[in-house]
């Protein structure tokens, strides 16, 4: 008995393992580069925003307990106690809106983020709120660890005070080299799966191809 033939012109199945490789290795190295751009950029107005944001949704039913665990992670959610308003609507989040404005440096790793926002009553929108939240850096990101009352000077944009700090140009920089790399990654992959199939089916025409596919003469 006789081997039954292989069809021609069928990519490889390790063809395609080696196309998942390479694209599982694009992805790698693209969320390598990004880390190490962004390693040391963190910035503290973006931790204050974030926090807020998610102390607002902790009673938002649905997504509490992630927002609770995010909120946890840039600083304890007992700090916000003074900012929550008496009742809530578990359907929305407990701040209607949110502003922060620049990050002044108060010490070595220590700045105060200044904020305003406006509490979510069941009735509509309450009180207006504002302070500023010290942070401290350990490492490469900023924690919050203190409520405080405005100082003179710590304003929001939208008080006539500075807009928060934003990314460096380097940044900026990187992320379009990282969206270059991935379009190429893309298109040499396609590239290579394009050549297997055309060297597939080159193999499928092939006289020698043929002449395999052609009946065997039955034995007399």
């Amino acid at each position: 008995m006789t081997a039954a033939p292989t069809t021609p012109g069928v990519p490889q199945m390790s063809t395609f393992v080696k196309i998942v490789v390479v694209a599982l290795a694009v992805i790698v190295a693209l969320g390598f580069l990004i880390h190490l751009v962004n390693a040391g950029h963190h910035r503290p107005e973006g931790a204050a925003e974030r926090w807020l944001a998610a102390v607002s949704d902790t009673e938002h039913r649905g997504v509490s307990a992630d927002a609770r665990k995010r909120a946890e992670q840039i600083g304890p959610v007992a700090i916000a106690e003074p900012l929550l308003p008496p009742r809530f609507d578990p359907r929305q989040g407990q701040f209607d809106d949110l502003e922060v404005g620049k990050a002044i440096p108060a010490g070595a790793n220590v700045v105060r983020v200044p904020f305003r926002l406006h509490q979510h009553l069941p009735s509509g929108s309450g009180p207006l709120k504002q302070g500023t939240l010290v942070l401290q850096q350990t490492g490469d990101t900023w924690h919050v660890v203190a409520l405080d009352a405005r100082r003179p000077g710590e304003n929001v944009p939208s008080e006539g005070g500075p807009r928060p700090s934003h990314a460096p140009l380097a940044l900026w920089g990187g992320a379009i080299l990282l969206g270059a790399l991935l379009a190429a990654g893309a298109h040499l992959i396609t590239r290579y799966a394009d050549r297997s199939a055309q060297r597939a089916m080159a193999r499928r025409d092939s006289p020698a191809a043929a002449a395999d596919d052609s009946p065997s003469p039955v034995p007399s």
